[in-house]
């Protein structure tokens, strides 16, 4: 039987044992910052403590892709950007940023309180675990709240099985313009 005194330590062990993934990353650079603007349900803007504003892209997650001018939005895209906007726009979050992306973003996690954000999005259903780019961090929590939100057909996955995936949406877009 597990004692009270005892519960807290294995609460700490267990969760660092379903983030093995985070010895490979990089060490994080940590701050604070106030959420300015949700532009998609995994891009973001930010204002640190000491007025620097980043654009992020939530590390390990890649939602639905929202309508930009002429180009069409997926199924759950502005669900996905409202579903975050909600949650933590205009909030203070904890940023971890793992560095920059192709496009000039930073990676990061988001803590908002004790919840990882970029997993949350994933649980409720609203991103999946980034396809194109290998895990770094939190990667068995993001498999096992894809595959929950899966089963419990949660957001997008009221679709059925194979909804098109963000990246496979982005290829054939790209497709049909050239």
């Amino acid at each position: 039987m597990i004692t009270r005194r005892l519960a807290p330590i294995l609460l700490v062990v267990w969760t660092g044992l379903t983030s093995l993934g985070a010895a490979r990353a990089p060490t994080p650079r940590i701050f604070l910052a106030t959420v300015e603007r949700v532009s998609a349900g995994d891009i973001l803007v930010v204002a640190a403590v000491n007025g620097t504003r980043l654009r992020l892209r939530l590390l390990g997650i890649d939602a639905p892709k929202v309508a930009q001018g002429s180009k069409p939005g997926q199924p759950f895209g502005e669900d996905s950007r409202n579903y975050l906007d909600h949650l933590i726009g205009g909030k203070t979050v904890r940023v971890d940023v793992y560095g920059p992306d192709l496009y000039d973003h930073s990676l990061a996690i988001l803590w908002h309180g004790e919840v990882n954000v970029n997993v949350l999005m994933v649980a409720m259903g609203y991103a999946e675990v980034n396809r194109v780019v290998p895990c770094q961090i939190y990667c068995r929590d993001l498999k096992l709240a894809e595959r929950k939100a899966r089963r419990d057909r949660l957001g997008m996955w009221v679709q059925g099985d194979r909804p098109e995936s963000p990246v496979t949406f982005r290829r054939r877009l790209r497709v049909q313009g050239e």
